[in-house]
């Protein structure tokens, strides 16, 4: 075989070889950026997720404080209305009629468990309707109910007082002492509504 023959036969081989090194090369390349996209794609999936995950929970947290908070002003309000009925509810009791005002203070003077001598302090609005003799006629053999000069600036009710120890039958303070249980009566008549 010739020199001639011999140069283009390696060179035959040599370009069969090398088309063979780039065909390799651009499968190994293709594949390579196919595996990259993919890996891209995947990362943008995650990222994209963990974005809308982030948001969603962001959402639903400030949901949830927008929701506990209006529930909270809802609840306030609630109660406010409630305290301002109760109030005055307890006013109303003092402009009762005088036969019903009294029958609720007839009612204050026989639960009343002080004994002996027990000063009865009214409010100025009450002279007319509570008298010394009203008090004599409930007194019994166990205490004397009578008058005292001093007056309370409560709305509508008595304070018992004897010796030491006085006992405050005042709307207000009857009012107050059965708050809560009239908080739960009324929170019967006024649903919360969910939010």
């Amino acid at each position: 075989m010739s020199l001639e023959a011999i140069l283009s036969k390696i060179q035959v081989e040599a370009r069969q070889k090398a088309e063979s090194i780039r065909e390799a090369a651009e499968k190994e390349k293709t594949a390579a950026l196919t595996k990259h996209a993919e890996e891209l794609n995947a990362k943008h999936s995650r990222d994209v997720e963990k974005v809308r995950s982030g948001i969603e929970e962001e959402h639903k947290r400030k949901e949830f404080h927008v929701r506990r908070e209006a529930a909270r002003k809802m609840m306030n309000a609630r109660r406010a209305m409630m305290d301002d009925a109760i109030g005055k509810a307890a006013g109303n009791l003092a402009e009762a009629g005088a036969a019903e005002y009294l029958e609720m203070i007839s009612s204050l003077l026989k639960s009343c468990d002080l004994k002996g001598k027990v000063e009865v302090v009214i409010s100025s609005n009450d002279e007319s309707r509570i008298t010394s003799w009203y008090l004599r006629k409930h007194s019994d053999g166990d205490r004397e109910f009578v008058l005292s000069a001093e007056r309370h600036d409560k709305n509508g009710g008595v304070i018992f007082r004897s010796g030491k120890i006085s006992q405050n039958g005042t709307f207000p303070m009857i009012a107050e002492l059965a708050h809560e249980d009239m908080i739960m009566m009324l929170s019967d008549l006024i649903p919360l509504e969910k939010i």
